[in-house]
């Protein structure tokens, strides 16, 4: 079998002499790049953002955990999970503190209620909370009890 010699100079010419084609004007097609959301029930979320309800700026630092989820100046949160972390809710609601719920092991939680929806959760306390607003939700039941003030007068003076 014979081999041809291989000529550069002749390759070079022809090179140059088929034309490049050249792009259409017009709209360019890109790659969609594949956006991979992080999972938050596995991952710990680093992100800042501005708080729905009373627009502060939250951070994650000074929470205490991984995971914030309420806003530690008004305690409130947005619907954004139907199962904690997987931030597939399509209802986007604020949730609202209604209610303080102590733990077994004596930590605190906050009852969300949401604005839309009206489901309820809860959020662990985080170590920023605001404690006077935490102190007033608990106490509220006291301060608003579901009878009349003046019966436990009576009951009182009943002993």
């Amino acid at each position: 079998m014979a081999q041809e010699k291989f000529d550069l100079e002749e390759a070079l010419k022809n090179l140059n002499n088929n034309p490049v084609p050249q792009k259409k004007s017009g709209t360019i097609k890109r790659k969609t790049t594949l956006k991979i959301k992080p999972d938050y029930r596995y991952e710990a979320c680093n992100e800042s953002f501005p708080c729905a309800n009373c627009k502060k700026m939250i951070s994650p630092e000074g929470a205490g955990t991984h995971h914030r989820n309420h806003c530690p100046y008004c305690l409130s949160s947005i619907h954004v999970d139907n199962e904690p972390g997987d931030r597939k809710s399509d209802c986007k609601g604020i949730m609202e503190p209604i209610s303080i719920w102590v733990k077994d092991d004596g930590e605190w939680s906050i009852v969300h209620r949401c604005k839309k929806c009206s489901k309820l959760g809860t959020n662990r306390s985080a170590a920023d909370d605001n404690p006077v607003l935490l102190m007033s939700i608990a106490v509220k039941p006291l301060a608003f009890p579901p009878f009349p003030l003046h019966l436990l007068d009576n009951i009182i003076k009943k002993d």
